[in-house]
């Protein structure tokens, strides 16, 4: 379990780990860490697999304040539109004083993309930071938290980086 940064002007705390963390027993995650909404970034299929529990649980807090579940494919992307959705909607929950844990499946790529998007400004990204600084931020706090794949990297720039191409990707 990771501590990411703050958003600027909020109360909120956003967290990050992997799904081993909150698979075998959501509720007692949840309670050990303070959670109040976890944000599941797994496809059905992934966690069928591992946490038919946690399946059932997320089905069941949906629509509520304890779960949102959004999932993206491994090493991949969701449309912009609904990448700029959620964003929006944690930060929302950052912003009311929350506490929001992200994970996908080993709370690296997917988890990163997403805490990326809400800390840092553009577009699709509400933050106001800029990009390299936070994805920096980002990945100081837990190590290797960010874009794993060209795809989210390109995302990423599109939303956050105000529709430029940005950097080369080597040494990312």
């Amino acid at each position: 379990m990771h501590r990411l940064p703050s958003l600027d002007g909020t109360t909120g705390t956003l967290l990050a780990c992997a799904v081993d963390v909150v698979g075998p027993d959501p509720e007692v995650a949840l309670d050990e860490f303070a959670v109040d909404t976890v944000v599941c970034l797994m496809e059905r299929d992934d966690l069928d697999r591992r946490f038919p529990g946690y399946v059932r649980w997320l089905d069941g807090a949906i629509g509520g304040s304890r779960a949102v579940w959004a999932p993206a494919p491994d090493h991949g992307v969701v449309r912009d539109v609904e990448a700029a959705s959620l964003a929006a909607d944690v930060r929302s929950r950052l912003e009311r004083g929350t506490t929001v844990l992200l994970h996908c499946g080993a709370g690296y790529g997917r988890t990163g993309v997403l805490a990326v998007q809400v800390l840092a400004s553009g577009t699709g990204c509400p933050g106001g930071r800029d990009l390299e600084a936070t994805l920096a931020a980002v990945r100081t706090a837990r190590p290797a938290c960010g874009p794993q794949s060209d795809a989210q990297h390109e995302q990423l720039w599109r939303l956050c980086g105000d529709g430029i191409e940005g950097p080369s990707r080597e040494g990312a």
